[in-house]
């Protein structure tokens, strides 16, 4: 067994890990390398898309494997063409997912049916780069690219069983993988995105268990926080949100990532708790709707007098628009003149320009984000932090985390005791020799790492 990194290495996000054993090449995730993207591109200046994947490769943003990428971007690179036999999503991020769309038409994806719904919802509400669905319909010639799972199935790819099994992370659906290679007697695990403070620890608790109970010999582990260490769960950000929105005379602002179902419950249960609704946008709305189909999930149907949709002011409207605001179910504020003090608006950086329309008084902006970690994003920080000056606002931050701490991620992987660590997703891999005592692998972006005997 071999293992190549192609993203996640050195990084946060990213990811692109390629397992290869005898016919049994699979992919685990395929997402954009925001680090790497933006050495090369930023604002103005992007990848031409109507080039093709010139632009991607020339600073090698993208893997170059044969046999990789659709027919229609007409790639050929020196060597065999690999047969890639699946790529597995462990959840809709964009750095897990971003480039499945890419991919060779014989290459199914396998993710987990809420990230199915998801990423629906993402290219039905916005343009997926090149114009190309992530999820493609099945036609009368060829079937669909997806395979769905949940946890409790298998996945046989000749001499591989790959198991998905579910964490908690910051979006539903997400999963984790534990990848048994019978001919080499291994077991590796690889963690997603994972953390141990969310509203649904049970889950990330029971992949510990079965990676343990399945003798996980190999662990490739997210670290986003391997440097860092701190306290506040979920639980206390609904409480932090609700005491200040009690102490609030006119409208609460909240921004919070549109994914973010933790985050929206969060807010939902602040405002139900002080008598208020939660005002979302139409593409929020959208994704809400879907995920709504998903039994297995505890989402708030818009049945419940609390929750109701703002309609922006617009001359016309998307087909996927105009089916919200004519659900019969939904409550449409198609005005920016409602009574603020018993509302929570859902307003992130990309809709501060509704601020304009409502023109909030005596108004509270929660912003419900980690601090900005790169250059772009410490500007567009400062953009907002200058709306709420101007706009006078009481401004609170109250956000916990989608990766597990310091101390949590010691915790796991303890727990688990592989016999190897490879730290993934991480810019401080090397950090975990200061938390554990189990050997690492520091792997290096395009090397390959023989796992087992061939």
């Amino acid at each position: 067994m071999k293992l190549t990194p192609y993203g996640g290495i050195d990084e946060i996000g990213g990811n692109c890990f390629l397992f290869e054993a005898e016919k049994a090449n699979v992919l685990l995730d395929f997402g954009r390398s925001f680090k790497n993207e933006g050495i090369y591109y930023a604002g103005y200046l992007l990848p031409r898309t109507s080039q093709g994947l010139t632009d991607f490769l020339e600073f090698n943003i993208i893997p170059r494997i044969n046999g990789l990428y659709a027919d229609e971007f007409n790639v050929n690179f020196l060597g065999e063409r690999k047969k890639i036999h699946g790529c597995f999503l462990s959840h809709a991020h964009m750095d897990h997912y971003g480039n499945i769309n890419l991919l060779s038409e014989d290459i199914p994806v396998y993710m987990g049916e809420t990230a199915k719904i998801i990423l629906s919802s993402v290219q039905e509400t916005s343009r997926p780069r090149f114009g190309r669905p992530f999820i493609k319909p099945a036609s009368e010639s060829q079937p669909s690219n997806v395979r769905t799972f949940r946890t409790g199935d298998s996945i046989q790819i000749a001499r591989l069983t790959i198991t998905p099994v579910h964490v908690d992370h910051s979006i539903p659906g997400a999963y984790a993988f534990i990848i048994e290679d019978r001919k080499e007697d291994l077991v590796i695990g690889y963690s997603g995105d994972v953390r141990l403070h969310g509203w649904r620890e049970d889950l990330t608790t029971d992949f510990i268990k079965i990676a343990k109970k399945k003798g996980v010999q190999i662990l490739l582990m997210e670290g986003t926080n391997v440097n860092e260490d701190f306290n506040l769960n979920e639980r206390q950000v609904q409480h932090d949100v609700s005491e200040t929105i009690q102490k609030t005379e006119g409208l609460a602002i909240a921004n919070y990532t549109l994914r973010d179902i933790d985050r929206f419950r969060s807010f939902f249960i602040a405002a139900k708790e002080n008598s208020r609704k939660l005002l979302i946008n139409l593409k929020q709305a959208h994704l809400l709707k879907l995920l709504q189909k998903d039994t297995n999930l505890d989402i708030p149907s818009f049945d419940d007098p609390n929750i109701e949709v703002y309609q922006r002011p617009k001359s016309r409207y998307y087909r996927w628009e105009q089916e919200i605001i004519n659900d019969p179910i939904i409550q449409i504020i198609d005005s920016p003149d409602f009574p603020q003090e018993e509302y929570v608006f859902h307003c992130d950086f990309w809709n501060l320009t509704d601020l304009i329309d409502i023109q909030p008084k005596a108004a509270t902006y929660f912003y419900s984000h980690g601090d900005p970690f790169s250059e772009e994003g410490l500007i567009d920080y400062n953009r907002m932090m200058e709306w709420v000056k101007a706009f006078k606002f009481d401004f609170h931050q109250f956000h916990a985390s989608g990766h597990a701490p310091r101390k949590d991620l010691r915790h796991i992987v303890n727990e688990i005791s592989p016999e190897i660590l490879i730290p993934i997703h991480s810019e401080h891999p090397e950090k975990f020799k200061e938390i554990v005592d189990i050997p690492l692998i520091l792997p290096s972006r395009g090397h390959s790492i023989n796992l087992g005997k061939s």
